[in-house]
């Protein structure tokens, strides 16, 4: 029986030494994986449901790179930490197959697992990037990558338009605006908004030969084009902001160095006609729509709150319970048309058992028709469907990067920041405010891969010794 255990320990060990001798090619898989995203989503579109199940396999191959992780403290931390994420949402799913009714298990476990990947792939990257340290050429590769990616979603949104065949991003009639052959207008407008961040990095800071640099000129407005297109403000306000940032840094580079003028021209001509063209296209009527509606609203509801009630016989539809509720105008805007959902979720939560108010409803909290309906506000989203308890868990890790980032950064007055680390910084708060105001983003392996890439980048890139800042 003692060699027996023996024997078992000592093959443990061995399976353990091996997989810390192959670490790097964890980080090799993990670096090439960027390369597949935009391939996952079109095949996701076509019918070919290979993307949630690959995208998946990060958790389990992700646990295993903890495990081989060469640094010890690292390893063991974050394997624990999997561990209790774990057991957490074994709980969950537990809790709400037992209080909810009705209850779908496969709608339940897809949200969990959803929200795993994003957790997984934060810390994943954190580590690879954390680990690759000094090795000048992951600088260059993942903005490649990302320029890439970005420009696959928008070279196929442009098919998409030249033959008729884009996804309509919103189900308003009023509202214009297509993702291409991609399901999620919300998604590809995150993805579009944070990769834009990569394409500018390796457009502007990445050295080129003058063709190249030309292709990239042009593949940079059919971005632009594509983020107009969508119709959504996430992809519209990140174009603004990214192009208005790269101009003032290429003009205070020009200013310092005396060159760089050509390009900064350049720069300000993209911003020039992405503001004057925005009012003729799609997101120049939604935005128009967005607030015309929110100030609708709002005066209907002021009218129906001194209107006098009508009586029980002559009511219409009756609406879901929570959902008729007073909203300012600006909170309207906020909501962006959520707020039926919001006051629906939040109903349900008010009047839940205090074992769900602790570990979650679930998908959609406590529904009472056939389909789950989600406010599609991330941060939200996780409160009511993870509770008091796993969403203290679930931003655990993020309020960990975020904060070392930051510490970094003030450690080394700014010193580490360097225009790389500047622009996957503003990738990384479009992501997060994208989670807080539109959604598909933590809980959402398409989007969530980029905001976990984006954060991970910046955590290693802040890290580094301080050099120059156009370096």
């Amino acid at each position: 029986m003692g060699k027996s255990g023996t024997k078992e320990d000592n093959q443990l060990q061995a399976l353990t030494q091996k997989l810390k001798d192959n670490y790097h090619i964890f980080e090799k898989l993990f670096i090439f994986f960027i390369l597949a995203q935009p391939f996952l989503d079109l095949l996701s579109y076509f019918s070919i449901p290979v993307s949630n199940p690959i995208r998946l396999l990060v958790i389990p191959i992700g646990a295993l790179y903890m495990l081989s992780y060469p640094d010890r403290r690292w390893s063991r931390n974050t394997f624990i930490y999997m561990l209790v994420l774990a057991v957490y949402f074994a709980i969950n799913f537990g809790v709400n197959m037992i209080w909810k009714d009705p209850v779908s298990a496969a709608g339940e476990l897809t949200f969990i697992l959803k929200t795993f990947f994003f957790i997984t792939a934060l810390l994943v990257y954190v580590m690879i990037f954390r680990h690759i340290g000094e090795n000048r050429e992951w600088k260059v590769i993942v903005p490649k990558y990302l320029f890439i990616n970005t420009s696959v979603v928008s070279v196929v949104m442009l098919v998409a338009e030249l033959t008729g065949t884009g996804k309509r991003s919103y189900d308003y009639l009023e509202k214009q605006g297509h993702s291409g052959w991609f399901f999620s207008g919300n998604e590809i407008s995150a993805i579009l908004g944070m990769g834009f961040c990569g394409a500018i990095i390796y457009y502007l800071f990445i050295k080129k030969g003058l063709l190249a640099q030309i292709i990239c000129t042009a593949l940079i407005a059919v971005m632009i084009w594509a983020m107009l297109t969508i119709g959504t403000k996430v992809a519209f306000g990140a174009a603004l902001l990214v192009l208005g940032m790269a101009f003032l840094l290429l003009l205070i580079q020009a200013i310092i160095k005396r060159n760089n003028f050509i390009q900064a021209g350049v720069v300000l001509v993209l911003l020039a006609v992405t503001v004057f063209v925005s009012p003729e296209m799609p997101i120049g009527n939604n935005l128009g729509l967005s607030v015309d509606m929110a100030n609708e609203k709002a005066a209907q509801q002021q009218e129906q709150a001194e209107a006098p009630p009508l009586p029980e016989e002559e009511g219409g539809e009756v609406p879901p319970p929570g959902s008729v509720r007073q909203w300012s105008s600006w909170q309207l805007m906020a909501l962006n048309g959520r707020e039926e959902f919001f006051g629906t979720v939040l109903y349900y939560f008010e009047r839940a058992p205090v074992i769900q108010k602790v570990f979650g409803m679930g998908i959609g909290g406590n529904y009472t028709g056939d389909e789950p309906r989600i406010i599609e506000m991330d941060i939200l989203d996780w409160f009511f469907g993870f509770g008091y308890f796993g969403t203290l868990i679930l931003v655990l890790p993020l309020l960990f990067v975020i904060g070392s980032i930051l510490v970094f950064i003030f450690k080394q007055r700014f010193r580490t920041v360097s225009a790389t680390a500047l622009f996957s910084g503003v990738g990384a708060c479009i992501g997060l405010g994208a989670a807080f105001i539109a959604g598909h983003i933590l809980s959402s392996p398409a989007s969530g891969f980029y905001l976990a890439l984006f954060l991970g980048f910046l955590y290693g890139l802040v890290k580094q010794k301080p050099k120059k800042f156009f370096q």
